[in-house]
């Protein structure tokens, strides 16, 4: 069975191009050969509701893989980037990887390590 992932997108980066976004990611996961399970909006800048969410999903799921379309989509948040990035880290011992636009090439970022 693949390993899912999940993705997350802040609705007011994707400026109307959510769809493309969200099949950039399912396209990124099936080259990885990971099963891409679903897209946690966040639809108001740096409410966090979302990303609170997909981590209790995460949990739930027993999964350990979130894509984004860029890692500007965890900025502006109320906590920075790689804070946000640790915490998906120790809470689900999930990795966060990347899409940058159309290109489906992947950076894995390794989580920051958590004191």
């Amino acid at each position: 069975m693949e390993a899912l992932i999940y993705g997350y997108l802040r609705d007011d980066l994707a400026d109307g191009h959510s769809e493309e976004l969200e099949r950039a990611m399912s396209t990124f996961a099936r080259a990885e050969g990971l099963c891409f399970a679903a897209t946690f909006h966040e639809a108001t800048a740096g409410d966090g509701t979302a990303l609170a969410e997909l981590t209790q999903e995460l949990k739930r799921a027993d999964a350990h893989h979130v894509v984004v379309p860029s890692l500007d989509h965890f900025a502006g948040q109320t906590i920075p980037r790689d804070i946000l990035i640790a915490k998906l880290a120790h809470e689900a011992a999930a990795q966060v990887w990347t899409v940058e636009e159309a290109d489906v090439t992947s950076v894995a970022v390794p989580p920051p390590s958590v004191a």
